[in-house]
Parts: C-alpha cells; structure tokens; sequence
C-alpha cells in the first residue's frame, strides 16, 4: 500500500543549498517507458549544488526536481509488456544511473518515476546505502583511468583532493588494477583516513614539494597517470610531476584564484596527453555505457564504502546539502530516505 503524499526536494530559484525546499506532492504515476522506483537512499554531490546554480541544463520554470543518483526497490511498471521486456521485477533493489534528463526526472524524493534504461538492478552484495553514493564517483574514475588512461599493473597514479568521494574511487579502482596511488591532500588532518582508505604515499601540498615527493618515490621518473579534480595555477606541479608518456585527467576545477596553464614545453618533451573529462562524454556512448556499467555493478564488493557521513530521512536533505557546501568532508554525503 503505498503512502498518500510524496515528500519531493525541489529547486525553488537559482542558488546552493538555500535553493532547495521539502514540499508534498502526489506519488507519480509511470508512463510509457518508466518505472516508479522508491528511493531507499540518495547520493549527494557537487553537481546537485551546480545544477541547482545553473551552470548545467538551463531549466525554464520553477520548481524543478533535482537529484542525480539513488539506490531503491522497483514498484510499477508503466504497462505489462515493459515488465515482461528486461530482467527487473517489482521488489528488486536498483539503483538510478543520471542518464535521463534532469529538467524531468529526479531522486531526491521519496517516490519518483525513471526511464527504464536509467535504471540498473544492484549487486546484492553490495549495501542499499553504500551503492547509493557509488555511481557517478565510480563512473568518473572509470572512464578516467580505465577507458582513457588504460590504467596498469605498477603504474604510479597522482589522486588529488584525496578525501573526496570520487578521489577514494580513483584509490579503489587503480589498486584493483595493482597501480601505486600518490595521494594529496591540502594539509595533513585527513592523513590517516586516506592511507587506511588504501593509499600508498600521502603529499600534504602545504608542506611537501609534490615534485620532489614524486620524484622520490618512482626513482626519478614520475607518474603515469595523474587524477586531478583542482586544476588552477598549482596544476603546474601535476605537469611537472608526470612521467614520460603520462597521462592527465582534469575531471573538476575547484580552484578558482587563477587558470590552469597548460606548459606545452613539458607536454612535447615528455609526450603527455592530456584530457578535460566530461563523464558524460562516455556515459552517453551505449558501448562505453554498457561497459563501465558491468565492470563496476561486478565489482562493487570489492571496493571498500566511500561513504563519509549519513542524514536521516528526507526532511533532513537540505542539512545534508549545506553539509556539502562547506567543503570539508571525507567521502560522500548520503540522505535515508525510506526504510
């Protein structure tokens, strides 16, 4: 028997976590090609923020749903024929991958409707929360490393930003493929939770020289493979730090006080190639989709949880995400919505 009203987090006007509010509204009915998920638990992230500013989808109207990935139980169908069509069953545990549009379709509610091919049937060896904060973190550090940086057995792999969620996926994923991961960190408070997350080496970029903490451990010839979320002025010493042949994923810019240079000397002597990732540069390509999408649903159990800190219960969402807005967290934020 499903509940008369469905709290929904709504973006209210353009902004933070002072654009979102809690109201109710009515459990939707799916259509065509939708299923009506009820959401156990939402992963938050910084591109909830973003959207909810602008800096993605330009939406036309207020409200507008929000809410880019969660983990939950399947419940209706939109017809029969879509039931009898793919392997899901109403009861099974899914999660939502954010490949549908999101001026239509949202998680942070406690009931909403997806398409059928943004939904994916979860490793039941893998907890309801614990996945729920997995997919963007994981498919980013998978297309980065694995796709484009063909990640190898005793690579050294630079991981900036290390207590972030997406930072610990980059850990889990290069140990999985037995690389060495170089771990920073602006100072040392998170030290200790990052080399028990699995790093091997930890740089404090406020007291070590990356450069020459790099050099040192690779024996003079510097990372293969380097994983940065920062960018700005300091992304210097990331060139500075590469191998010959290394490669350079920028997914994020986080730093804002100046431009990322872009050293073209260093890039010809030591024939870097570098990338600008867009996850959804792969996430939209079926073959790459697809294939990410098994690696990972395959191996979650292996990886250890990148969950940080968890809310409770819907109305608590907006406290969650102005948790996320300051920055000092380690690991992901997630939100309990049902039980």
């Amino acid at each position: 028997m499903l509940p008369k009203t469905n709290k929904v987090a709504l973006i209210t006007k353009k902004g933070f976590s002072d654009s979102f509010s809690i109201v109710n509204n009515e459990i939707p009915k799916p259509k065509d090609n939708e299923v009506l998920i009820k959401i156990d638990y939402v992963g938050l992230n910084r591109c909830d923020l973003y959207f909810a500013a602008g800096y993605y989808l330009p939406f036309e109207n207020y409200p507008n749903v929000s809410g880019f990935e969660a983990s939950g139980t399947v419940i209706e169908f939109s017809n029969q024929e879509l039931n009898n069509s793919n392997n899901l069953k109403v009861g099974d545990k899914v999660s939502v991958i954010y490949t549908c549009d999101h001026r239509k379709y949202g998680t942070f509610a406690e009931y909403a409707v997806f398409p059928i091919n943004c939904i994916v049937k979860n490793n039941q060896l893998v907890s309801q929360k614990d996945i729920s904060a997995n997919w963007i973190s994981f498919l980013t550090a998978y297309f980065s490393l694995v796709e484009f940086a063909q990640i190898k057995k005793g690579d050294y792999v630079i991981i900036t930003a290390g207590s972030a969620g997406t930072s610990l996926a980059g850990i889990a994923i290069a140990k999985f493929f037995g690389a060495h991961t170089i771990v920073t960190s602006r100072n040392g408070n998170k030290k200790q939770q990052i080399l028990d997350y699995g790093a091997d080496y930890f740089v404090s970029l406020d007291n070590d020289d990356l450069v020459q903490k790099t050099l040192e451990i690779t024996n003079g010839k510097g990372a293969n493979i380097i994983f940065d979320s920062i960018g700005g002025p300091n992304a210097q010493k990331l060139f500075e730090s590469s191998s010959q042949f290394g490669k350079i994923v920028f997914y994020g810019s986080m730093d804002h006080s100046g431009p990322t240079p872009l050293p073209i000397a260093i890039g010809l002597k030591n024939y870097l190639t570098i990338k600008v990732l867009n996850t959804n540069e792969y996430l939209y390509q079926p073959e790459f989709n697809k294939k990410a999408v098994e690696f990972l649903n395959t191996n979650f159990h292996h990886f250890k949880s990148i969950v940080g800190r968890e809310f409770i219960g819907i109305d608590s969402l907006v406290d969650a995400l102005k948790y996320l807005e300051t920055g000092d967290l380690f690991g992901k934020v997630v939100v309990k919505v049902n039980q």
